[in-house]
């Protein structure tokens, strides 16, 4: 499945990357070898595929790209449980994402909605509640394991 990224797309994803916050993601690993700022990038891709074979408009693709690279803002690096005490970290981090994103970020209901719900149905009272939201969810979930088996089969 092919997908190009419009300008107005690409320019709004490299607005996000280079924003010293979201650099962040960079040094906190995720699955595998991946950074948490690789994935999140993997994530709006695999989104925006899926959102334009479903011919979503431009709103709604924009809402992708800031919920997306939002997702898995949580800013700590999981494997070490940090939050175990508070939580287990794949029921917490969306709440936790949701937080850090809107201190920094002026937020959308539909963004909000990518990132308090992107692990349902694991969090099953935030379910997503529009288009994106179901398409980030999906996304995060085939990313998720094709990094993971990606990082696998290197290292068998």
């Amino acid at each position: 499945m092919s997908y190009k990224i419009t300008a107005s797309e690409k320019a709004l994803l490299q607005e996000l990357q280079i924003n010293e916050h979201i650099s962040k993601m960079k040094t906190y690993p995720h699955h595998g070898e991946v950074t948490v700022f690789d994935h999140s990038e993997h994530v709006v891709i695999t989104s925006l595929k899926i959102a334009d074979l479903l011919c979503l408009s431009e709103q709604q693709k924009k809402n992708i790209i800031i919920g997306g690279m939002l997702h898995d803002f949580f800013l700590y690096d999981w494997h070490k449980g940090r939050i175990r005490t508070e939580g287990i970290h794949c029921w917490l981090h969306p709440k936790v994402a949701l937080k850090n994103a809107s201190a920094l970020f002026d937020l959308n209901n539909n963004q909000k909605n990518i990132i308090r719900s992107h692990m349902f149905p694991a969090t099953l009272l935030h379910p997503p509640t529009c288009a994106e939201a179901w398409i980030v969810s999906l996304a995060d979930k085939l990313c998720a394991i094709l990094e993971y088996f990606n990082t696998r089969s290197k290292n068998t």
